[in-house]
């Protein structure tokens, strides 16, 4: 896979975890759990995905992944090249 790929599905499984990030905050209490289950089960799924990208990949950064996916690091960000999340 390339970078190209990784972004693509960070970009997807971002956009779902941002949706449920909007529910899980909703007024409505039985509306707000159902959004944080849908938010831990994306976020499961993006880290399974992870796992399976840095099986595939050895340079391939977990973490950095997951921020992105996260909304903590830009879409576009890259990781530093000392292997932190950065």
């Amino acid at each position: 896979m390339t970078r190209k790929d990784y972004i693509i599905l960070a970009e997807a499984l971002r956009v779902q975890y941002h949706r449920g990030m909007l529910g899980a905050n909703d007024a409505d209490a039985s509306l707000a759990k159902s959004g944080r289950c849908f938010v831990s089960g994306v976020y499961q799924a993006a880290s399974e995905i992870a796992d399976a990208l840095q099986r595939d990949n050895s340079r391939f950064n977990r973490e950095h992944f997951l921020a992105v996916v996260r909304g903590e690091k830009e879409l576009h960000s890259r990781p530093s090249r000392n292997g932190g999340a950065s």
